[in-house]
């Protein structure tokens, strides 16, 4: 449920979602709702687009600065680009499509997603309705949600105009007839997602895999399985006939990737080959008792909201307390290896690209002392990813990719097989 805090001498009420979350930094508070409302009541902002003004329906809140930062009714720009602005009751958040591109914000959080991938916001989305109405004005940040679909943006200081530029391939594509894509003979194929060249529903052709070298086969990888036994992990569909859970994808994966890289010729631990639990404190614990040098840890993702999407690979650039680094103690960096792996995750599985993101934070990296990654395939809770991962053939590209990764990165650090 919403909460409503009135602004005493103000005709306006700012409205924050409960269960949001939005660091001290971000945080708009009532106070600072009230001086840019009342500053921006004497000196009005507009927006101006490809140099026409945007005129906001009778009872919108008008544009007001915040932070230094200018909040706009959701619809009033984009819906006169001819986007789409969805509202989400439930999760109290906004989509914003236009042009194949997708932004959301969620009501007082400081993250925001840019097709699927996730962005930081200095201030977030919020609700201010005027005083005595219930259900007020989605305001969005104007900058960085038009910066976000390719727009340029700008600032008149004397006029107090936020410019906002559409992209110039736009402009380019109006007057051009949209071409009738062809059916794929009767199969519903989702849409392709932006910055992926290919679609996981392409044909995918599997090269047989490189061997390891003979350095690089003395090297112990150990695979971990993410949860298992009573933690399921994350849940697709929950409730329904197809309900999934993380632990079952994961097994199949890392089943499927032990085979891969033994046929190659590497030496492998696996800290599970059922449905079984390990404590999260106790994988890495494991991992440095058998005195593995790579551990990788299979995974896919979720989130409370349905839109982000994609492959991410996790990583720890580790040194110890002498200050000696992964290359210096185990011979290769685990960022390396995230690189690799990443590439060949995206080329089997054509999912947007999270990219790789050093995260000391996480249990399983940094309780292991060699270097180790975690690599986060796709999202249970996105209806497209869904998809993939309860196909049969998803474990199989992803096992695939991700021994291709690690082979590559082995065999680059500790030299090429002859």
């Amino acid at each position: 449920m919403k909460k409503s805090f009135l602004l005493a001498g103000c005709a306006a009420v700012l409205v924050f979602a409960g269960t949001a979350a939005v660091s001290a930094d971000s945080l708009i508070t009532q106070a600072e709702i009230y001086e840019g409302l009342k500053i921006c009541d004497e000196y009005p902002v507009k927006l101006v687009l490809d140099d026409s003004e945007v005129v906001f329906e009778e009872g919108d809140i008008p544009p007001v600065i915040i932070k230094s930062r200018t909040l706009i009714p959701a619809r009033a720009l984009f819906e006169s680009m001819g986007g789409e602005v969805i509202w989400d009751e439930d999760k109290e958040a906004v989509e914003i499509r236009i042009k194949g591109e997708v932004v959301a914000l969620a009501i007082g959080s400081d993250v925001a997603w840019v097709n699927g991938e996730e962005k930081t916001l200095e201030v977030p989305a919020v609700i201010i309705a005027r005083e005595g109405e219930q259900y007020g004005r989605t305001m969005i940040p104007a900058r960085f949600t038009a910066e976000a679909i390719g727009c340029e943006v700008g600032w008149n200081e004397q006029a107090r105009e936020v410019l906002i530029a559409s992209p110039a391939a736009w402009s380019q594509e109006e007057g051009t007839e949209e071409e009738e894509e062809p059916e794929e003979d009767g199969e519903l194929r989702p849409e392709t997602v932006s910055g992926a060249a290919i679609s996981f529903w392409d044909p995918f052709e599997y090269e047989p895999l490189d061997m390891m070298s003979e350095a690089a086969s003395k090297k112990l990888i150990a695979i971990d399985l993410g949860h298992g036994g009573s933690d399921t992990g994350a849940i697709g569909h929950e409730n329904k006939k197809d309900e999934l859970y993380e632990k079952t994808v994961n097994l199949k994966v890392g089943l499927l990737l032990k085979e891969y890289l033994t046929e190659a010729g590497a030496s492998i631990y696996m800290l599970r080959e059922k449905d079984k639990y390990i404590a999260l404190p106790d994988r890495g614990e494991i991992a440095n008792k058998i005195g593995a040098d790579l551990l990788v840890s299979i995974h896919n993702n979720s989130s409370d909201f349905d839109w982000p999407t994609g492959t991410e690979v996790h990583y720890y650039s580790k040194v110890d307390e002498d200050g000696l680094d992964e290359m210096e103690l185990y011979g290769i960096y685990s960022k390396s290896v995230a690189k690799s792996v990443q590439k060949e995750m995206l080329a089997a599985l054509g999912t947007f690209d999270r990219g790789i993101k050093n995260s000391p934070k996480l249990a399983v990296l940094n309780k292991s002392q060699m270097p180790a990654i975690i690599i986060e395939g796709a999202f249970l809770s996105n209806e497209e990813d869904f998809e993939m991962i309860k196909s049969d053939e998803y474990a199989r590209r992803y096992a695939y990719a991700a021994a291709k990764g690690i082979i590559a990165a082995m065999n680059e650090a500790f030299g090429e097989p002859e």
